[in-house]
């Protein structure tokens, strides 16, 4: 798509552009500074909501992200106040282009939300396996090392990669860590998970939403492909959003 292939460009000439979101507050970017998304202007969602798209070339770590197989352009929620004990609900829309790389078996994050610090995302929607999934971690298991994360508690395939579509996602949480966490995902309008239980970490009380493209495990692709450096990936996303809700 040709789109795509302005969005370098655009990052580089509009560098204080920041893509719109609703009810977030600010947020920071984490990754190479030429990486930064930016701002469409003749691309908008059906719904007319302002798109921002996000490029990821190869040998694109930053920091630590070097010395733990991974790379990222990612905005990051600046305040943590996804706080245990409230209910949120949580929209993005995704759009990935038709010629979009499968990493496999790397893995990608497209949008979670996450307490601060090194430890497990509480809830993904992700690209694994060549499919879009939403997973759940396991809050009674706390992620030790990094490198060896443990199994989700919940793992939905959402179908495979949706290349050159809108996939719209609405996710309503009641961040809990006990028996009244409530948790529905919802994907292109058809509720396709239901959780009751315990959803976020006994040590963590508030977390951060985080958007964008972040491949882990990079080497595993690297080494099955014999390749020196991971592939262009670039993704659009608009109506990025939360707000309170009651349940």
């Amino acid at each position: 798509m040709r789109l795509f292939v302005l969005i370098g460009f655009l990052a580089a000439i509009l560098p204080s552009i920041v893509p719109a979101q609703t009810g977030l507050g600010s947020f920071d970017f984490t990754g190479k500074r030429e990486n930064r998304p930016a701002v469409q202007s003749g691309f908008t969602h059906p719904n007319g909501a302002q798109v921002s798209c996000f490029s990821l070339p190869g040998n694109s770590c930053n920091g630590v992200d070097c010395r733990t197989d991974r790379e990222r352009a990612q905005l990051l929620q600046s305040r943590a106040d996804n706080r245990a004990g409230e209910a949120y609900r949580y929209t993005v829309s995704i759009f990935l282009p038709s010629d979009f790389t499968d990493v496999r078996p790397a893995n990608l994050i497209l949008w979670e939300v996450k307490p601060p610090g090194t430890g497990k995302p509480s809830a993904v929607v992700e690209i694994i396996d060549g499919h879009l999934q939403f997973s759940l971690s396991n809050p009674g298991m706390t992620q030790a090392d990094r490198m060896n994360p443990e199994r989700p508690v919940i793992i939905r395939r959402l179908g495979s990669i949706p290349r050159g579509q809108w996939t719209e996602i609405i996710l309503d949480a009641r961040w809990s860590h006990g028996s009244d966490g409530l948790l529905h995902l919802y994907h292109n309008g058809r509720r396709v998970v239901d959780h009751r239980g315990a959803n976020i970490d006994a040590d963590s009380s508030r977390q951060q939403v985080m958007y964008g493209l972040y491949r882990s495990f990079i080497s595993r692709y690297l080494n099955a492909r014999g390749e020196e450096q991971m592939p262009l990936q670039q993704a659009c996303f608009a109506n990025v959003s939360r707000q309170r809700i009651q349940f």
